[in-house]
């Protein structure tokens, strides 16, 4: 019976890591492990969970400062007040529509899709040539090619 009730709490804890990412549940899922183990061996339950606890206790110390360096938890999340380096940086495209400053966005057509645009010069007339010099979020900040 015991060997069961090990068996539930490695999958749970185990479960949840996968949806928190903090490196607790994994410890106390990979700890199960250990205690399952105990189970095995015929060891009283009240020893297994004390086992149990003081293997968490110590990958919780040891170990979790590691996996938290190791593995960025949120490694999607961008800070959109700073450009971004991406691959639309240089790029060419047309302009779909007057594009001014923030204040008055316009649309740009790169690559076969359109994306809100603005400029820190003049305003841009639509079907102008365009060059990407920076993007924030899903805007790119373009100027008008010069040929």
């Amino acid at each position: 019976m015991a060997l069961v009730f090990w068996s539930i709490i490695v999958v749970v804890f185990l479960a949840v890591e996968i949806h928190t990412q903090a490196f607790v549940a994994f410890f106390l899922g990979v700890s199960g492990v250990v205690a399952g183990v105990l189970a095995i061996a015929g060891v009283a339950f009240w020893l297994q969970v004390l086992v149990w606890l003081g293997v968490t206790g110590l990958g919780l110390w040891l170990l979790r400062p590691f996996a938290l360096a190791k593995f960025p938890r949120h490694r999607y999340e961008r800070d959109m007040t700073k450009p971004s380096a991406v691959a639309m940086t240089n790029l060419r495209g047309v302009t779909e529509s007057l594009v001014g400053d923030e204040e008055n966005p316009g649309r740009v057509r790169i690559q076969g899709e359109s994306w809100k645009a603005v400029t820190e010069g003049e305003p841009i007339p639509t079907g102008a040539p365009i060059t990407v010099r920076k993007a924030y979020g899903t805007t790119l900040w373009v100027e008008k090619q010069t040929l």
